[in-house]
């Protein structure tokens, strides 16, 4: 791997910055974000002007911060071989199926539920959960008409559709369900975020949809630190009662 990949990596785990040196051309991810640490990855000028320029890192005041497609890049670094390019957009787990004869099998794909989960982790000060069921549970939601709405028009046959009486699971059948869940599912995500203040639609959108960090949306919407997470839980509040 090299210094760029190492330094990306770094930004990706930590959430810190890559900072000039205080004294120097140089480039280096300091801990904390504190120039008189040791930093833990250094970069030339050059290299720094090559991330920039391919897009991986955005200026961002003095320093320099990961964009999402650094964040790709990363996920797709560090993938399992013949992974990269379905894990850059989402971690991807051992997951357990029927197979056709109705035997069990172990096969990698995406975590559906990683979004969530991560949300339902969130922790206010005396540790309890800082979004409740009602606000998760509106993400789900949400989430679950987005992934409609974004998979698009089902070509052929289509076994969730409700059979006919008179003729069955046809194509005709089959494709005008499928045009109408994804109507339906588009439909309830813009009415949806419409009934949001646009900075809590962009929250809702990086971080429920676009599967942002808190720490990322605080930087790229230059928010002090932790109001990413106040904004995300009154957004779903909103979303929850509506």
């Amino acid at each position: 791997m090299s210094r760029s990949e190492r330094a990306l990596a770094r930004m990706a785990a930590s959430g810190w910055p890559l900072a000039q040196e205080r004294a120097g051309e140089r480039y280096g991810v300091y801990p904390q974000n504190d120039r008189r640490r040791h930093p833990l990855v250094r970069l030339s000028a050059e290299e720094v002007r090559a991330l920039e320029a391919s897009g991986a890192i955005l200026k961002s005041g003095d320093v320099f911060v990961l964009s999402a497609p650094g964040g790709a890049r990363v996920r797709r670094e560090a993938a399992a071989p013949g992974e990269a390019f379905v894990a850059q957009h989402r971690e991807v787990i051992d997951r357990t199926m029927l197979g056709p004869g109705g035997d069990v099998r172990r096969v990698r794909g995406h975590d559906a539920d990683a979004v969530l989960r991560r949300l339902a982790a969130l922790r206010d000060g005396a540790g309890g959960p800082w979004l409740d069921a009602a606000e998760v549970a509106a993400a789900a939601r949400l989430r679950s008409d987005w992934e409609m709405g974004e998979r698009g028009l089902v070509r052929g046959s289509d076994w969730t559709a409700p059979p006919n009486a008179s003729s069955g699971r046809s194509v005709g059948n089959a494709a005008e369900f499928a045009a109408g869940a994804f109507c339906d599912a588009r439909r309830r995500v813009a009415e949806a975020l419409e009934r949001l203040a646009p900075p809590l639609r962009r929250v809702v959108e990086r971080v429920c949809l676009h599967e942002e960090g808190l720490e990322a949306l605080e930087r790229a919407e230059s928010w002090p630190a932790r109001s990413g997470k106040l904004a995300l839980k009154l957004a779903l509040s909103q979303l929850a009662s509506g």
